[in-house]
């Protein structure tokens, strides 16, 4: 009677336990993460705003030097953004 009482008790805490979560952070392959933005303008132009930013895909690895110009500032890339 105890060894039948011992195995339920077992079979159900094997039942109730928690399964492994999928890891949630798993990098988007799609994206190039901007890690590094530098922003000017030049002296005597229109407001315009200049921008040399490096981005990294985590996926690959592979890392990138992209400019960009516009004269809207809330458009700019930022550090951690996908562009």
């Amino acid at each position: 009677m105890k060894k039948l009482l011992l195995i339920t008790l077992a079979i159900g805490m094997l039942a109730c336990s928690t399964s492994e979560e999928k890891n949630t952070n798993e990098p988007d392959c799609n994206c190039d993460r901007v890690v590094q933005a530098n922003y000017f303008n030049v002296v005597g132009t229109p407001v315009s705003y200049h921008c040399v930013y490096y981005t990294i895909n985590d996926c690959t690895q592979v890392q990138k030097q992209k400019s960009y110009t516009t004269t809207d500032e809330a458009t700019l890339p930022q550090v951690g953004q996908c562009r």
